[in-house]
């Protein structure tokens, strides 16, 4: 109780977030055993059947109610396999005060999962995905699709605009001022056995215990990636391989922007039911050069040996990034987490202390708890509805000037003008924090976060846009967080929700959002109100 006690003091005294979606945001576990900082961003493929909430006794009124509000749309159960599709929708009406001018959404989308075992059913695993240590093969898919129309806010049109397109979505801006763009995302995945699972897929993944990750996060676009999770005692060791664009350079033909490809090792130790400590590193190379094609260099296919070694063997200038992660459970609500990140390091320099700019680096520390509200027994809804309490949540990031750019962006540690860890770049600190009640469907939720970050002056580089060449620093020493052009950033928001169909997590919702951004010469203030009906099965981060 002395810990969880001291874990609230320090939310609260850290400040007291805008993209994670209400619905999908915490794992259950008691322990680190589940090795929860791999984080699964598709949980809602799981749900598939709750209890009934509406009662009725005409039929077409019964199965009206349990498409609304109780189940997929379409389920197809059959011995040995199970299919389920939606209808997804976002439409949502706002009001941009300062700007005075209506914003709105217009989205419309189908998804679809499926799952087929491969050996026998029963004992060894259950159709809901349950396995026991015999559980035999299986093979799983899923995909949906989007396609969106956008009035947004001026605040969103600017990020929108600096990064080529809506933040972790689409691309066409149209000439009076609204945003096309679609939204596919899509994976096969087969589990071999309880040890090996494979995926090929477009999509995102996260790493980490934080509502950020400064080691990789959902915060780009989507990207063709092919994955492998190896599940081995107190083990989890994640190998990644992915295809990223570059839309600063064009590959010959208008509008095909120049690959890059990442590869990343995650390995996750449970030390204890309590801790979980986890190492990575990513290297970063770009598909062609000035001289030749490289493509994808299959020394990097090697799944087991560390990156480092081989990205000196080749020769090449790649830029490689390694980093940890540890979490610590107090109990089965509460638990502390941090990362840190380095991308470049000088040891002398370093221990000169003289801010040189390579001394690359980034880092985060957090802490959450669930605080349960009255009796918990008897589950329904698949652990919504009965999900009562307090969640509180609250971490500081920061990363070093230039960390995460390279000497050119085709090398860089960003897909698609978008950072793949941190949406600020570099060059920034920042504190995030929320307060969310949650009463069965019924959700209220209090964000807010501040950040200082330092931009370019003059057209000199000073470490925070790492689609920038770090060849050529504003300064060799003296570097340090926040230099530059001084930018103060605070954004609140309340958001109320009301889960009408936990299987799709269609909710309706209404919000308040305050951005206010302020620098030396400019003040930047937005009030946003915003209402509307959507599936939250998505993160949208456009809190930065």
């Amino acid at each position: 109780m002395k810990n969880r006690f001291s874990l609230i003091l320090f939310l609260l005294l850290s400040g007291s977030l805008n993209g994670q979606n209400l619905f999908v945001f915490e794992q259950a576990g008691s322990d680190t055993l589940n090795h929860e900082s791999v984080r699964n961003l598709y949980p809602f493929t799981r749900n598939i059947q709750t209890a009934p909430v509406i009662k009725s006794d005409m039929e077409w009124s019964k199965w009206i109610c349990k498409k609304v509000f109780q189940e997929k749309f379409v389920i197809i159960e059959r011995p040995g396999y199970l299919i389920t599709a939606d209808p997804l929708f976002d439409a949502e009406l706002g009001r941009e005060t300062e700007a005075g001018q209506n914003t709105w959404v217009n989205t419309r989308g189908v998804q679809a999962y499926g799952r087929v075992l491969l050996g026998k059913q029963g004992e060894d695993y259950d159709m809901e995905g349950n396995s026991s240590n015999k559980a035999t093969r299986s093979f799983e898919f899923y995909s949906n699709y989007f396609e969106a129309q956008t009035r947004a806010p001026r605040f969103l049109d600017s990020l929108s605009s600096m990064s080529g397109g809506m933040p972790g979505q689409g691309f066409i801006l149209k000439p009076d001022g609204i945003w096309d763009h679609g939204y596919a995302t899509g994976w096969a995945r087969f589990n071999a056995n309880k040890y090996f699972t494979f995926e090929l897929g477009t999509g995102k993944n996260f790493l980490g215990n934080g509502y950020r990750s400064m080691l990789l996060s959902d915060n780009a676009r989507n990207y063709p990636y092919f994955r492998i999770d190896t599940r081995i005692w107190r083990f989890h060791y994640t190998n990644l391989w992915a295809e990223f664009q570059d839309n600063n350079y064009h590959d010959g033909l208008k509008g095909a922007y120049q690959k890059k490809y990442g590869v990343f090792h995650y390995l996750s130790y449970s030390v204890t039911k309590r801790l979980e400590v986890s190492l990575f590193e990513a290297i970063i190379w770009q598909g062609r050069d000035s001289t030749h094609s490289r493509g994808f260099e299959f020394a990097y296919l090697n799944p087991v040996i560390f990156l480092r070694p081989v990205e000196w063997s080749l020769g090449s200038p790649d830029n490689a990034l390694m980093g940890m992660n540890l979490n610590y459970r107090f109990d089965q609500g509460t638990s502390l987490y941090g990362q840190f990140l380095i991308d470049e390091f000088n040891v002398s320099e370093m221990k000169a202390g003289n801010g040189f700019w390579a001394n690359k680096y980034a880092g985060q520390i957090g802490a959450k708890t669930f605080i349960p509200i009255g009796n918990l027994s008897n589950p329904t809804d698949g652990g919504i509805q009965e999900k009562r309490g307090i969640f509180l949540q609250s971490e500081f990031n920061f990363a070093r000037p230039f960390t995460y750019a390279h000497w050119t962006s085709k090398q860089n540690y960003g897909h698609l003008g978008q950072p793949l860890a941190h949406p600020l770049g570099g060059n920034f600190y920042e504190s995030v924090s929320f307060a969310r009640f949650h009463w069965g469907r019924l959700i209220t939720e209090a964000r807010y976060s501040w950040a200082r970050f330092g931009s370019n002056i003059d057209g000199l580089n000073y470490g925070h846009d790492i689609f920038l060449s770090y060849d050529s620093p504003a300064s060799q020493y003296g570097n340090y967080i926040g230099q530059g052009y001084d930018n103060r950033l605070t954004y609140k928001t309340i958001t109320c929700s009301y889960l009408l169909n936990p299987s799709s997590l269609l909710n309706v919702f209404v919000s308040l959002t305050d951005r206010h951004q302020v620098t030396d010469d400019s003040d930047s203030h937005s009030l946003w109100v915003t209402f509307g009906v959507r599936n939250s099965i998505r993160n949208k981060y456009f809190d930065f």
